[in-house]
Formats: structure tokens, C-alpha cells, sequence
């Protein structure tokens, strides 16, 4: 009976003691504020330079600073769109940097060096959302070696290096991304591959120019490869297909780069490369025709 008498009331000790701390956990748990973060939007700013503002931007480098003690507080990279807490309340200059894909690689997400910071100050407070549409364009300092979107008669990529008449890019009016025509190529089983190059080389040299890109909006019912010819000195070409994209129903918008391409080549002067082949398994055509579209072709760097 004493041995009860003194167990029960420690028992009521201990459990009172737990909810105790379980209370103040609760209470000194922040509550987080809210960022909600829709998708970027290129905003055009001269078209007859920089062509399209077509974008995939797929995620956003997000920090905040302080606007007192001009601290930072990074948030991360972050999927588009997304909400995403923030223990964070007030005033906020919030920096949001454009992201990309490089080479449609999702393991390459890359801050696109041709878009701008997006900057704003925003009001955090807990347990509301704030909601934020970051809006960018390219750089002032982006040049842009060409713009194809296919819309006058001769278009850059009519060189036809695969010695086949019928296999070229066309302009096209049957399926257009932007404006009133794309670049069209049909292959069928007697017509089953396509090469085509820039019609003359372009000057390119990563310590001159930095960073070096080439957009592409494109639909393909084969797979695609781009890349480059490098020409030496004494003229000498040497192709290489350093990208590849697989087939797609819908448009779709990549970003290649081409820097690492371009500093490794023991030259300045450079085509722009385009393959596609009717996909073959065992031997045998695994499709009888099939047909590509490409647009806004833009060649940036620095």
C-alpha cells in the first residue's frame, strides 16, 4: 500500500512534466511565412535583336536580404511554380535568379547568364502567402551572333551536307511555334536522314565572349542531334554532335551550351551542326516517316 502511494504520484509527475515540454515545444516552434512563387516571364525588350522570348526557366535561386543589416538568407533552388515556407517576417528584398536546364539535363540546372535578376521587396508574415511573379529579360550586354525564326526566304541553316536534294529544312507554315512559318524537314524510309550546317561559319572564342549559348524551340518525331564543325587554319572541318534530343510530340524549348564545346577546339571559326536519322532497331525502320520542326534558332554570348 506505501509503495502505491508513492508510485501513483510519480507517475502523475512525469506525465504532467511531459506535457509541460510538449507545450513549450509548441510554443517556441516558429511559424513560417510563405513564398509562392509563380513562373518566370521573358518580357521583350527589342525584338528585332533578341527574336522570341520563348523560355523554359524550370527553377529559381531564391535568397532574401535584410533590408536593415543587409544580412542574406538563402533559400535555395527551387522548383517553378511552388510555394515554399520561409522563417523569415517582414521586409525583404527578395532575389530571384533564372534557372535552366542546360542541355536538357536536368542534373545541369544552371543560372541562364542572359536573363536578368529578378528583384523585389516583399512583406513576409507568418502563416500567409506571399506571392511573388518574377519577370526577367535578356541582358543588355547579350549579343546575339543570329536570330532564326524561319520567317524570310532564305533562312541560315541552308546548307544540305547530307548530299540527298530531297532532305532539307524548309520554311513551313503547316505547324509554327511563334510567327507565320518554322523549318520543316520530312524523312521517310527512301529520305531518311538529314544534315544540315549553318551557311557560313561564325567566330566564336569563349575568352573573348564568355559564356556561349544556342536556344532552340523544336518538334521532332526522330531524334535530333546539334553540334558544331570546327574549321582549322588550313580549312579543315571536323564535325562533332555533342547534343542529342529525343523525339517530342509537342514544342518544346532547350538550351544549349556551348561553351566547353567551343574552348576545347583548337579554333575560332565554327558551323552550327543539325542531324536527324528515322530511328532503326535490328536493322529494320522502327517508323516509316516522320517529320521535324524547328524555330527560334538564336545563337547569345557576351
Amino acid at each position: 500500500m506505501t509503495s502505491r502511494k508513492i508510485l501513483f504520484p510519480l507517475a502523475i509527475v512525469f506525465v504532467l512534466a511531459a506535457f509541460s515540454f510538449a507545450g513549450c515545444d509548441t510554443e517556441d516552434e516558429p511559424i513560417p511565412a510563405f513564398l509562392k512563387l509563380d513562373e518566370f516571364v521573358v518580357q521583350a525588350t527589342n525584338p528585332n535583336v533578341h527574336g522570341s522570348v520563348s523560355s523554359k526557366v524550370s527553377h529559381a535561386k531564391v535568397f532574401f536580404r535584410d533590408l536593415n543589416t543587409g544580412e542574406t538568407h538563402a533559400l535555395g533552388v527551387l522548383p517553378l511554380p511552388g510555394t515554399y515556407p520561409v522563417l523569415l517576417e517582414g521586409d525583404y528584398e527578395v532575389n530571384i535568379d533564372p534557372v535552366i536546364k542546360a542541355n536538357g539535363n536536368s542534373l545541369s540546372a544552371v543560372i541562364y547568364p542572359f536573363y536578368e535578376r529578378y528583384t523585389a521587396v516583399v512583406n513576409l508574415v507568418a502563416n500567409e502567402d506571399t506571392e511573388v511573379s518574377p519577370t526577367t529579360r535578356y541582358v543588355d550586354n547579350a549579343s546575339f551572333e543570329f536570330v532564326e525564326g524561319f520567317e524570310n526566304g532564305v533562312h541560315i541553316f541552308s546548307d544540305d551536307r547530307d548530299e540527298n536534294p530531297l532532305t532539307f529544312i524548309e520554311r513551313s507554315d503547316l505547324d509554327v511555334f511563334e510567327g507565320n512559318y518554322s523549318g520543316h524537314v520530312h524523312l521517310d524510309t527512301a529520305n531518311n536522314t538529314f544534315v544540315v550546317s549553318s551557311i557560313s561559319p561564325f567566330t566564336l572564342s569563349v575568352s573573348e565572349q564568355g559564356k556561349i549559348f544556342m536556344e532552340v524551340n523544336y518538334k521532332t518525331g526522330v531524334p535530333l542531334e546539334f553540334g558544331v564543325i570546327a574549321v582549322d587554319a588550313q580549312g579543315v572541318e571536323e564535325p562533332n554532335y555533342a547534343f542529342y534530343v529525343f523525339e517530342k510530340e509537342d514544342w518544346n524549348k532547350i538550351y544549349f551550351d556551348l561553351t566547353e564545346l567551343i574552348a576545347s577546339a583548337n579554333t575560332d571559326r565554327f558551323y552550327i551542326l543539325i542531324r536527324g536519322i528515322l530511328p532503326f532497331d535490328g536493322g529494320e525502320f522502327t517508323k516509316t516517316e516522320a517529320d521535324v520542326w524547328l524555330d527560334n534558332v538564336k545563337l547569345v554570348h557576351f
